[in-house]
Order: C-alpha cells, then structure tokens, then sequence
C-alpha cells in the first residue's frame, strides 16, 4: 500500500480516537449557539417567571391589603385550604364568569364570520381593475390603522340616541330622529351587536389584506386550465382558489382570533361592559375583579383559565395546517 493511499484513507480521528475535537471560537457550529443562547435564556427568564408567580399567587387568597406576596406563596404549600380554591369557586360557583367567557366566544364567533365573509368579498373585488383602485385600497386599509380608544369613542358618538346611525335609520324608517331611535347603548341586545359593529369596521380590513395577498398569490396555471375547459367564473373561485387559500384563511382567523378574545378598549368606550353585564367580555371582567375589586390571586386564577382554553383553541384551529408550517424545507 502507498503511503498516498494510507494517507487518503486514515482520518485524523482515526489516527487519534481518544482524544477530544479541539475548541474552535470561529467556527460557526459554536459562534451561533454562543451568540443566541444568552438571549434565549434571558426571554425564558422574562416569560416563565411572570407566569410562574401568577400561576401560584392564583392558588392563594393573596390582595394587595394583604402585605407580602412571599409569605401568601408559602401558604400553597404548608396549607392544603387554599390549593386550588379559587379555579373550584370560578367553574362551580361563578356565574358570571362563564357568562364572560361564553360572551365573549359569542362576540368573537360572530365578528370572525362578518369580518371573513366583508374581506373575502372585498378582496375578490380588488382582483379586478378598476378606476380609483389605490386610492380605495389605501381607504379601506385606514379603519384598522386607529387606535382602538379612538375607534370607541368614536362609535360611542355614532352610536348616541340622537347620534347620526339613528338619524338615518329615521329617514330609512320615516320617523323623526329623537322618537322611535334605537336605544344602542342602554339596551343588552343593541349594545351587544353595537360591539360586534364596531369591531368588525374596525378589523376586517385585516382579513382583505390577508385574503388580497392570499388570492394573489395562487398559481395562474390552473386557473388558465380551468377556463379553457369551460369552468365558470364562481366555480373556479369555489373548486380552485378557495381550497388553495385553507392555509391562508386559517392564519387570519388564528391571528383575529387571539386578538378578539382580548377585546377591552372598544368595550369599555362603548358600554363599560353594560348595560349591567350584558357586554361584559371576559378581558372586562378581569379588569373590573383586578383592579376595582383588588381580587388579584382570583382575577388571576380567572386569567390562567382563559389561557388554557385559548392555547387549545388556537391549537386545533392550527391542526390543519400543522405539518405544513413545521414541514422543514
């Protein structure tokens, strides 16, 4: 054998089995992992720890009257009375927390459909061209670009009893603004669809946007193909681009929908959650037991509660598309 060959086919490995690869700094299977383990363990830190304090303070009694917080933890493990009372008393007990949180899937399922069907609908619209398409496009986009206090405080004028929504419905209606108008407000079944209105001029432009780049973004190949062969213009649309668009449809339902779930800002302009609790949304109820009633560790077993239920939802709403996203390239 060659001293070329015996060279080629030994490794340095080979020639030195025992000993350890030696540490190179600049190599880049290291310096990455350096770089971002630090920043990953920080973020750990910041996200666990908040959620970790909350998650046993839920499990006390604890108010801000009360003094220290450390010693209220300690009673989660020297006394078994307080382990758990809260989440007990929420489910079995609470009424008016699983009217919160019925309301508020209520509140939600409805906008999604009105916001989905408004988008879609827009979003087919705008595959044409037409005369003052921009300009349109950049007014349509502008709803969603308010913050949400000035959105319900401007709803909440609009919504007034002499306010302009009634005024118009009297002349639609033939009765003189200021008898006959609807009580938008201080009536549980008006101001429960005043809040659904309100959200839905507010966030649907997000589902156009979404569903424009989603229909955009479908190959013209099968269209062509389906045109050729004598397809209609609403069959192509129902068989071909709408089954392309499950993916994108899905990431704009999850996105509105962890932001829906958290409706406070449009509530709380429009009604304060009334008339009585009619509007009551689950993000108003806790404000009102955190910081009004100061019932921390209630207000946050409330709150994990709410966590839980919205990961599973958001979760199985992802199912579809699961593999798709995580599928490595």
């Amino acid at each position: 054998m060659s001293s070329y060959e015996t060279t080629k086919g030994t490794s340095p490995a080979s020639k030195k089995p025992g000993r350890f690869r030696r540490f190179d700094p600049n190599s880049k299977v290291i310096i990455g992992p350096l770089l971002i383990t630090p920043i990953q363990i920080l973020l750990l830190v910041l996200l666990v720890f908040p959620f970790m304090l909350e998650f046993f303070v839920s499990l006390t009694e604890w108010q801000p009257i009360y003094g220290d917080i450390w010693t209220a933890l300690g009673q989660v493990f020297t006394e078994p009375i307080y382990q758990g009372i809260n989440y007990n008393y929420l489910i079995t007990d609470e009424p008016r927390y699983l009217d919160a949180l019925g309301r508020t899937l209520s509140i939600s399922v409805l906008s999604l459909c009105l916001e989905f069907a408004i988008g879609l609908g827009m979003a087919t619209i705008f595959l044409k061209t037409f005369i003052g398409k921009r300009v349109f496009f950049t007014a349509l986009l502008t709803p969603m670009m308010i913050m949400p206090v000035v959105v319900g405080y401007t709803w909440y004028m609009l919504f007034q009893y002499n306010g302009p929504i009634n005024q118009v419905l009297g002349w639609i209606g033939g009765y003189e603004s200021g008898s006959g108008g609807v009580e938008w407000l201080n009536t549980s079944v008006p101001a429960f669809f005043a809040v659904v209105i309100t959200e839905v001029w507010h966030w649907t432009p997000l589902f156009f946007l979404i569903l424009l780049s989603g229909l955009n973004s479908i190959p013209a190949n099968p269209i062509r193909a389906a045109t050729v062969l004598g397809a209609s213009p609403q069959k192509i649309f129902w068989t071909i681009m709408l089954p392309n668009m499950k993916g994108v449809i899905i990431i704009a339902f999850v996105i509105r929908g962890m932001e829906v779930i958290k409706l406070f800002d449009e509530v709380v302009l429009l009604t304060k959650g009334g008339p009585g609790t009619a509007t009551e949304t689950i993000s108003v109820y806790l404000y009102k037991l955190a910081f009004l009633d100061f019932r921390i560790a209630y207000a946050g077993a409330a709150a994990f509660i709410v966590l839980i239920i919205t990961v599973v939802l958001i979760n199985l709403m992802l199912k579809p598309i699961r593999y798709q996203l995580l599928e490595a390239r």
